[in-house]
């Protein structure tokens, strides 16, 4: 699986307007792929196989964090009037003419963030976007505050860009996403307003062009990232904006998170030592019932063994054996058959056993049917309950009872079971 990461410009959409966008592989082994930009109906297609992950850049929101009413994550349906309400007072446009999303995992979080853009100006790319083939699956900021779990919160800074036209973005827990353009801080010297604590906890990291410069204004070496490293960063968290009027193919994207966490678990080289374990786990599975099975065929073998030397000792007439049991079943009734005792098949036998197993008291059967280990009665008239108790008899006679059509039929249950 691949993704598709197309960041929306500032301006409006338009014929004219190129979209910056990358293309990431999810092999463990593919080189990072350079920034392009192309219009929108120039952008690469994307297959069933693609995520489409629209990247808002910084400089086009807003953070705000705002304290949830109790129970408002119960009514779904007042949470953007309620947003608008709380963020009202702090904003300068009208609400309504902006498009507001929560954080993830927003509903166990008293306080979450919301972000905030024009959503006129985001209507308008998504839908040039769609005229062009491209469904999105996701929309992501470009920096997001971060979680605030962590017991220590640091000021992360990337700093972007050439010292002339570049910008220093700076994210934190608790005070959101700000930045400045390099131009103000290293000509004029505006001062970044860091604590101590927040200059002992920084986090830097630039893009090559940036190294310098960000190094040098913020007294500390700062970890070099290939350019665009960040869109990756952005696109692998777990933050989507498509809410309230952009929550659209819901379906779809669902179907691209689990796309992806199957391509993140199948190729990165994080869960390489999982993906071992599992080969170990299904190759010990299989080798176990490989061995099981030769086991039982084995021992069934051993059995079968067994069965036709118990035949041949107590039969030596016996040439070829194909069925030991059934051979033997044979044999016995051809020794009771010469020496002239009744087996279980004949008609005293099932005629005595028979009258022994029926209740008192029982109308005589119209008409008797005598096969060799079949006995019908025709015209029987029997009570469910009598029915139920003759048949239990029977059975532990070794015969069945059982009704065919308007008849009533007693067979051998299995052949040596049944007692003459």
């Amino acid at each position: 699986m691949r993704t598709l990461i197309i960041q929306l410009p500032l301006g409006h959409a338009g014929p004219s307007l190129t979209y910056p966008h990358v293309v990431v592989q999810a092999s463990a082994d593919a080189k990072p792929m350079p920034l392009k930009w192309a219009a929108a109906k120039l952008l690469p297609a994307a297959d069933r196989q693609t995520e489409v992950v629209v990247l808002l850049p910084a400089s086009a929101l807003s953070w705000h964090r705002v304290d949830m009413p109790p129970g408002l994550h119960k009514q779904m349906a007042r949470l953007q009037s309620a947003l608008q309400g709380l963020l009202e007072d702090r904003l300068l446009d009208e609400p309504a003419q902006l498009h507001m999303a929560l954080q993830p995992g927003w509903k166990d979080t008293g306080r979450p963030w919301v972000v905030v853009c024009a959503r006129e100006w985001l209507s308008n790319h998504l839908q040039a976007l769609e005229q062009a083939g491209l469904q999105v699956n996701r929309i992501v900021p470009e920096f997001h505050p971060g979680s605030d779990q962590a017991s220590a919160p640091t000021v992360q800074m990337t700093a972007l860009g050439e010292a002339e036209s570049g910008w220093l973005w700076m994210t934190h827990p608790e005070r959101g996403v700000w930045g400045h353009p390099t131009q103000g801080l290293i000509s004029q010297g505006q001062n970044l307003a860091l604590s101590e604590a927040d200059r002992q906890s920084l986090q830097l990291q630039a893009e090559p062009a940036a190294v310098a410069w960000a190094s040098a204004l913020l007294d500390t070496p700062a970890r070099l990232i290939p350019s665009g490293q960040h869109w990756l960063a952005a696109a692998g968290a777990d933050w989507d904006l498509a809410q309230f009027d952009f929550k659209v193919n819901a379906r779809s994207r669902q179907m691209k998170i689990w796309q992806r966490t199957a391509s993140t678990f199948w190729h990165s080289p994080a869960w390489r030592p999982v993906r071992w374990g599992v080969w170990a786990l299904l190759a010990g599975q299989l080798l176990g019932l490989n061995a099981w099975a030769w086991k039982t065929r084995s021992d069934w073998q051993n059995q079968q063994q067994r069965w036709g030397q118990i035949l041949r000792d107590t039969f030596p007439k016996t040439q070829v054996v194909v069925d030991a049991p059934v051979q033997m079943a044979r044999e016995v009734e051809r020794l009771r058959q010469s020496s002239g005792q009744l087996s279980a098949s004949d008609l005293e036998s099932m005629l005595g056993h028979l009258g022994q197993a029926m209740p008192s008291g029982l109308a005589s059967a119209g008409q008797w049917i005598y096969q060799p280990g079949q006995l019908r009665l025709q015209n029987f008239k029997i009570s469910p309950v009598e029915q139920q108790t003759l048949q239990q008899a029977l059975q532990k006679r070794g015969y069945r009872w059982q009704a065919e059509g308007d008849a009533w039929v007693m067979t051998v249950a299995s052949t040596g079971q049944a007692k003459p």
